[in-house]
Order: structure tokens, then sequence, then C-alpha cells
């Protein structure tokens, strides 16, 4: 992954065979390391600015509107269903359409629809364009993952999706920064406007100009896939057999697939519950601030920056291009992660102890997710990377979309944050089960 190496024949394997000199292989490499990971990365990291901001506006929101923590949660869920129904179509669209095409709908159209939100002074006149954005955001991340697999073999492919991934985290801190400090600053409808004026839309276009969807579209030769696992099964596929409707059925006919689209759900119900209601959390069981509260969770994006680089690196270095047990051990730590800030109060952990915590579990969480989608890409090989990270981020968001009723009614019922918290970690404790029967 390295793109200072110096040119030698054997330093690209999966290059090596396609007339190309070790000098050309050199520029192959760092073009789709700066050009396709970094670029991609880059405009990933600010693109959470116009789906996050609904978390971590959401204590001013309940004063400002007057809704109830239920309501809120509906509006959490109705963004993220709609964002499924999104993802799993743009993964096989980018594969027909091309990726960049999609990333630039979605950057476009999520700035566009934030302003109309920021704008709307009804509940309703909230929800329906909140729901629309959620489709729209969906439009990046499988093509994402697509166009980095068009790139890079099943043996490269966890550390430059790692990367990819840790913009998820990057995504975040940025979103926990930006967002928070316009709300506490200008106010909710600020936020939802200006961050995405500034720095989606102009990331954005770097995707639309720089990327390109795959070798053959900057006058370079497809790769070889060496591997004799599951990638080169996908890719041994017919056209025929991934034609129209066909690609969802060849990718939902693997049991293991399913199982792990299964585990993603789980995963994502807890990473959602964080990222969701943490600062409720902490306003309600630590009496800290409004103002202060962006800071205050600051530590768990930055958990989340660091876990799916430092995951795809174990499991294409230490465990041989294989995810699960990269997945198995993150989720196993950040179920245990999720128990003690369930049962231990703040006030006996102290807050240092509640921040490391924050820390930890962003890292293995996302660290889980991160593994989750390189074995998705791993599923479905160049032919189907798109369509497979698309299913599974159906299961996903599905799985976020849950938690905002389920959580925002065990709340309003019982106020318990132990039953929030022991809830997510037996989802994680499913999802080291399948890990450890499905061993992909």
């Amino acid at each position: 992954m390295a793109v200072m190496e110096k040119p030698g024949a054997t330093q690209f394997p999966e290059l090596e065979g396609l007339g190309l000199s070790p000098e050309r292989q050199l520029y192959y490499n760092r073009f789709r390391f700066w050009r396709i990971v970094i670029v991609c990365s880059l405009f990933y990291s600010f693109y959470y600015l116009g789906r996050l901001n609904w978390g971590i506006c959401l204590p001013w929101m309940l004063e400002d509107l007057g809704i109830s923590k239920t309501q809120a949660g509906v509006g959490a869920t109705l963004l993220l269903w709609s964002y499924a129904a999104g993802t799993f179509f743009s993964g096989r669209f980018g594969e027909v359409l091309g990726q960049r095409f999609l990333c630039t709908v979605g950057g476009i159209g999520t700035t566009i629809l934030n302003v109309v939100v920021a704008m709307a002074t009804t509940l309703t006149g909230i929800l329906v364009p909140w729901t629309i954005n959620g489709f729209v955001q969906g439009q990046a991340y499988a093509p994402i993952n697509g166009m980095i697999s068009n790139w890079y073999p099943k043996a490269r492919r966890g550390l430059a999706t790692g990367i990819f991934a840790t913009s998820m985290g990057l995504s975040t801190i940025v979103a926990w920064a930006v967002t928070g400090f316009s709300c506490a600053a200008f106010g909710w409808r600020w936020a939802f406007t200006w961050p995405l004026i500034g720095l989606t839309l102009p990331t954005t276009l770097l995707v639309t100009f720089l990327a390109r969807n795959k070798p053959e579209d900057a006058d370079l030769p497809p790769y070889k896939e060496l591997s004799t696992g599951i990638s080169a099964k996908a890719e041994q596929l017919s056209a025929d057999e991934v034609a129209g409707l066909k690609a969802w059925a060849a990718v939902l006919r693997n049991p293991k697939f399913v199982a792990m689209c299964v585990a993603s759900f789980a995963v994502y119900v807890a990473r959602y519950g964080l990222l969701t209601w943490i600062p409720l959390f902490y306003k309600e069981t630590a009496d800290i601030a409004l103002k202060n509260l962006p800071i205050m969770t600051f530590a768990l994006p930055i958990g989340m920056a660091v876990g799916p680089v430092v995951s795809g690196w174990l499991s294409d270095k230490v465990f041989g291009a294989k995810r699960w047990q990269v997945i198995a051990g993150n989720a196993l730590v950040a179920a245990i992660v999720l128990v003690c800030m369930g049962f231990i109060p703040i006030q006996t952990m102290g807050l240092t102890w509640a921040v490391v915590l924050q820390v930890v579990a962003g890292m293995v969480v996302l660290g889980v997710n991160g593994a989750l989608f390189t074995a998705a890409c791993d599923f479905g090989g160049r032919r189907l990377a798109g369509t497979c990270v698309g299913t599974i981020n159906l299961f996903n968001y599905f799985g976020a979309g849950f938690q905002g009723i389920i959580i925002g009614r065990i709340l309003d019922l019982s106020g318990s944050w132990a039953m929030v918290w022991g809830f997510c970690a037996g989802l994680l404790v499913l999802t080291v089960i399948i890990a450890a029967v499905v061993r992909e």
C-alpha cells in the first residue's frame, strides 16, 4: 500500500504480465492510492455533515421544536431507512452508471436537501426532505467501495478499504467538531446549511474531476486477481449471471454472505446507538451543559478514525486477508465497553475513564464496520463488490433505523440507559458468534 517504494518487478504481483514496466507499475500504485483511496476518503470525510447533524443537534432541536424523544427517533429512523434503500440500489447502479457519477449526485443532492430542512418551520416540513436526504446520502459509500475493488485485489484490499473506512471516523470527527460548534454558536439551522456549502460541496467536485471508476478509464490495464478464494469465485460469474436483478440473486444465494449481513445489522444498531444518543446520554447522566456536549463527546469519533485502518492492516498482514478474526475480536471488546457504560455510573468511573471508553468504543465498533465492508468486497470481487456493499449496507441501515425507534421508546418508557447499552452489547455478542461460524 505504500506509495514511496522503489520500483521492482515483484513489488506488485497483481500487475505482472500486463505489459507494464516497473516505473509504470509504480505509477499505477500511486494513481490508485492518491486519486482513488485518498480523494474518495477526503470527500467522505465531509459527507457526514449532511447526516450526523441530526443526532448532534438533537438536544437543541428538542428544545426549539418541542418534540418528544420518540418523534426525534422517528426522524433518525426515516433518514436511515431511506438511506438503506439508497445504498442498496447505489451499489449496483454504480457498477452500471459509474461510481463517480453517483458520488456527485450524492454530494450535491445532500447539500441542497439540508438547506431545505434548515428553512422548514414544521415537523412535517423537516421530515419529508430529511427522508429524501437519506436516499441521496446512500449514493456514495457502496459505489466508492466498488471503485476501490476495481483497483485493488483481495490481498491488498483490506488496507485500501480500511483507509477509506477510516473516513467514516474522520467524517464523524468533522461533523462533531463543525456541527457541534456551529450549533452551539449559531443554532441548529445554521449547522444544517453552511458546513455543507463550504465543505461537502467542494470535496464532491474533487471526486468528480480527479477519481476514475476503473483502471481502464485511466489508460491502465485491469489487475490480475491472484486469490483463489471468494473474490476469485465471484469474478468467474458470467455477464449473463449478473445481469439486472440476477446480481442481487447471485450474492443473496450465498448463506455466508447473508450471515455477515445479519452480523452487520447488529453492529449498526450499536454504532448508530452511540452516534445518535451519546450526547443525550451524557447530558442526562453526567449533568453536562448543552454548550459543552460537543467537546465531551468528541472522543467517540476520534476512536472511530483509528479503528478501520488498524483492522484493515491486521486482516491483510496478520490474518492472510481473512476478515472474521478482526470482526469477532472487535465486536467482543465493543460489547464489554458498552456493558461498562451502561452499568457503571459516570460518577463512579469518573469523566476520564468515560472518555477512554468512548475512544475504545469508537475504535472497535468502526473496526468491525470496516472489516465487514471489506468482507463484502471480497464476496463480490470486482464484478459485484458494489452490489455486495450496497446489500450489506441495506441491512446496516435497517439496523441503524431500528435503533432510533427502539432506543427512543426504551428511554421514553423506562429512562434506563443500562437497558439501552445492554441491548446493544447483546447484539454485538451475536456478531461474534456469526463471524466465528462464517470464518471468511
